[in-house]
């Protein structure tokens, strides 16, 4: 069948190397603003080969140009009219569409030589060395001018109308019967009313004139020279009458499985969860301002725009008022949990979501609440269903989104922008408070919509401004302002729909390979007197000060830091698994000298001295970070070797790259750890259900160099009472544990009354006493017997962490016996007890045995 359409055989005849295919004019280039793009340049050399005298047997007077959404049909457009005018002397184009708003933007694209989307040289139109001038008309005159372009640009609705009603100073029949004029028609589908009807014929000959396919059908019948050039997106030729129609006219298609495969559009990625709308809303907002982060670390200026789409226009206004309020009262305390509980869940590292709250766990927040509050207020938000919306400001702001004067971050609107909506720089589309599709005709709208978005934001990246994708095949963080994100609701029925919807309009779409497992409060459980009345004890937090930050100590940077280097790794082709150098080491000490330590500083710019100071405000100069042993004066850097390499043998750029990664570990931790709360020996409690609930986790459904030990899944745990959850989601060193307190749990049932053990899902966090680091034990154990309520902290811990987080063993083993801790409680006794860590090292797991059996059965505390 694709043999018989137009543009197969033409470009059939451009590889008969008998055939000279035609070459663009160098007028029609020198006169376009815009560089043509490969496809673009390819459109318009098909479509003067039907044009040229010597190929007369397919030169055709209706032709259609069969290109994706975004991909600039305009740009050909306006080629075509120089070509049209400088070789076949027309000078009457009507441009006719479906929509007002698809009109302003074109009067802007074709004669606006102020705007930045014009689309023609911006000191003017020369042709043989004549000026030419775009002139807009109502109607054609009786003598043209010279070297003058024509346009009408109308709706198919006015034009219709106006020919078929003909009235003084408007387009007749009559009036152009004499003239040649070129029909240019964009959105091309809407007026193949009669094609794509199922009656082949209306009952009536009046019914079928008043058709506007009718009306273009004899408006191109009117002179023999007359053009109708059609330009569409979307045409479905699998429709017999369609085909029939169309397949000797399509003189070049170029549709969005073209477009996006050769990297010309953002790569689109849904999003599925089954989230309210203030917690969809809240994580729109913080994506779109990750990738503003993101940007502006690249040197990259960027203003990504969210889109919330739902489907009534009440829904839509009382959410824009909701995101409103949402942004105005949002707290650190808020965002910091919404923080713990996103990296709880998403645990695929490939995520979106994982690689965003990983960032936001790393900057400081209060900034990140006052840029939120800046960037997304009432006057950055349109709500295009709003009654003011029409106003000419309004549609200016619209089709002005990506200049940087323009002030928008955030659109509401339910379906006006469907068609005819330039916007480079729209990242998120999520949905407000809608049901799965029932239809779909619905899901074939969010297709075209999610088409629209997808249209690629040009950036200037190292110099260079590129209009495709080049981050596919890199690892980079800058994937993030090359994709379209579009949230949405996880329901079977709906995903399937739309998954129709898009592969029928070629859209490419990627989802992150994880399965989202739930872990349940077990309705027994939440029964019970003492999840409905019991209370978890946490201690307070008080606002550290500058004071607290004396040294890397007070940053939980370590001055003594490992690292392993490998001189090769062997990566087999189509393989994740790698092969390094050795496994025999050895570890030598690098030295490190002051020259060295000051080139890796500069390299990094967070090491420039104002950034610094902001977050280690201790320090008076460089030179004191530099040479103080409370900072960088004590490091020592010890590097592990394959036998047979020494540390002299590394070359300067190796020793440089290893301090480069110890100023990459010590301003993570700087950035974590700065303006935190300090813990205070205080502690109070919170109710069981205002902590504990139920947990979602993501994990990912393809293997990553993650090691076996760290994978997690499910486990059932109905049939263990003394787990609160219907399963646990844990990684092998924790399933492990559980098998432990399995044990044991009969001999902890003879002690106690009560038995249970709780998985702390990111939710209860203790910090340091006197100090700001803090953490969220694993799991908690809830023990009570006749005199007393016992608080365990158990914390199983791999052993590439345990130097680490050594720190933190040593503070659970003091909440035993500090004397200075303090628990407020309601006429209850009750205990702290930390147990040392549980790990896989045969003889720290004894050592584990042995202090959870004298604490919690001897009772030896």
């Amino acid at each position: 069948m694709s043999n018989e359409i137009l543009h197969s055989r033409i470009q059939d005849r451009f590889n008969d190397i008998f055939e000279n295919p035609p070459e663009v004019p160098q007028y029609i280039i020198d006169n376009l603003s815009h560089n043509l793009r490969p496809y673009q340049e390819q459109a318009l050399r098909q479509f003067i080969y039907t044009q040229r005298s010597d190929t007369a047997n397919i030169a055709f007077n209706h032709l259609l140009f069969h290109m994706a959404t975004g991909s600039g049909k305009t740009l050909v457009l306006a080629g075509i009219i120089l070509y049209l005018l400088k070789e076949k002397g027309y000078q009457n184009f009507i441009f006719f569409v479906n929509s007002d708003a698809i009109i302003k933007k074109t009067y802007d694209n074709l004669t606006n030589v102020a705007s930045s989307k014009y689309l023609f040289r911006k000191d003017g139109i020369v042709i043989d060395g004549q000026l030419i001038t775009v002139q807009v008309v109502d109607v054609f005159p009786a003598i043209p001018v010279d070297n003058m372009i024509y346009l009408k640009l109308t709706t198919i609705q006015k034009l219709h109308m106006d020919l078929t009603n003909p009235r003084e100073n408007a387009l007749t029949f009559e009036s152009l019967e004499n003239k040649k004029v070129v029909l240019l028609a964009d959105e091309a589908h809407h007026i193949n009313v009669l094609t794509r009807s199922d009656k082949r014929k209306l009952n009536t000959k009046e019914e079928q004139e008043r058709t506007w396919e009718y009306t273009i059908s004899k408006l191109l019948r009117e002179n023999s020279e007359n053009r109708l050039l059609e330009f569409t997106a979307t045409i479905d030729l699998s429709k017999d009458a369609l085909f029939h129609k169309y397949s000797d006219k399509i003189v070049y298609q170029y549709d969005l499985k073209r477009f996006m495969t050769d990297g010309y559009s953002k790569n689109v990625v849904l999003l599925r969860a089954n989230e309210d709308d203030e917690k969809k809303m809240l994580h729109a907002m913080l994506l779109s301002q990750y990738r503003k982060y993101i940007a502006k670390e690249n040197d990259i200026d960027l203003k990504p725009i969210i889109l919330f789409k739902s489907n009534k226009i009440a829904i839509s206004l009382s959410a824009n008022q909701s995101f409103l309020s949402l942004v105005e009262n949002l707290t650190i305390t808020q965002l910091e949990k919404v923080i713990q509980n996103g990296l709880a869940v998403y645990q695929n590292i490939k995520s979106i979501w994982r690689k965003m709250f990983k960032y936001y766990e790393n900057v400081n927040l209060d900034q990140v609440i006052r840029d939120l509050q800046w960037d997304f207020t009432k006057e950055t938000t349109l709500n295009a269903n709003d009654a003011s919306f029409l106003s000419e400001s309004n549609a200016l702001l619209l089709n002005t989104l990506e200049d940087s004067d323009n002030p928008i971050r955030t659109i509401f609107s339910v379906a006006k922008l469907n068609e005819g909506w330039d916007v480079l720089n729209l990242f998120d589309i999520v949905r407000i408070s809608e049901g799965a599709a029932s239809t779909k005709t619905t899901t074939d709208s969010e297709a075209q919509l999610i088409g629209r978005g997808a249209r690629y934001y040009p950036f200037v990246y190292k110099g260079e401004k590129s209009y495709q994708r080049r981050f596919d095949d890199i690892v980079s963080d800058l994937k993030v302002i090359e994709t379209l994100h579009y949230h949405t609701i996880n329901e079977n029925a709906y995903i399937k729909n739309l998954e129709k919807s898009l592969e029928s309009a070629n859209i490419q779409v990627k989802e992150d390979k994880y399965e989202r497992l739930e872990a349940k409060v077990k309705p027994k459980i939440r029964k019970m007197d003492f999840f409905k009345n019991s209370k978890i004890y946490i201690n307070k937090v008080v606002p550290s000060t500058a004071e607290d930050y004396q040294s890397f100590k007070s940053y939980n940077v370590s001055t003594t830091y490992e690292i392993d280097f490998e001189s090769t790794v062997e990566k087999r082709f189509g393989s994740k698994e790698e092969t390094y150098s050795g496994t025999k080491r050895q570890e030598e000490k690098l030295v490190i000298n002051k020259l060295l330590l000051q080139k890796a500083i500069q390299r990094n710019k967070f090491y420039r001295f104002r950034n610094l100071k902001e977050c280690v405000p201790s320090i008076s100069s460089m030179k004191e970070f530099i040479e103080s042993p409370n900072f960088l004066g004590d490091l020592k850097i010890m590097v592990s070797l394959p036998i047979g390499i020494s540390i002299n043998d590394l070359s300067p750029m190796e020793k440089l790259k290893i301090v480069e990664r110890f100023l990459a570990y010590a301003e993570k931790n700087i950035r974590l750890n700065f303006m935190k709360e300090r813990g205070t020996p205080i502690f109070e409690g919170v109710s069981f259900p205002e902590l504990i609930d139920d947990y979602v986790v993501e994990i990912s459904k393809v293997s990553n160099s993650v090691q076996v030990n760290e994978v997690k899944k499910p486990r059932n745990m109905r049939d263990h009472d003394w787990f609160i959850y219907d399963k646990a989601i844990v990684n092998g060193l924790e399933n492990d544990m559980l098998d432990f307190i399995n044990n044991y749990i009969g001999e902890l049932k003879e002690r106690y009354n009560d038995v249970y053990l709780i998985r702390n899902e990111r939710k209860v966090k203790i910090v340091e006493i006197g100090g700001t680091r803090g953490f969220m034990p694993d799991f908690l154990l809830y023990l009570k017997d006749n005199n007393c309520t016992y608080q365990v902290f158990l914390e199983p811990k791999g052993k590439n962490l345990l130097e680490q987080d050594k720190w933190k063993q040593e503070f659970l083993l003091s909440l035993s016996d500090n004397p200075n801790i303090e628990i407020l409680t309601e006429n209850k006794q009750v205990r702290l007890i930390g147990i040392k860590f549980y790990t896989d090292i045969s003889d720290l797991k004894v050592e584990f045995r042995e202090d959870f059996t004298k604490k919690l059965i001897e009772k030896d505390i």
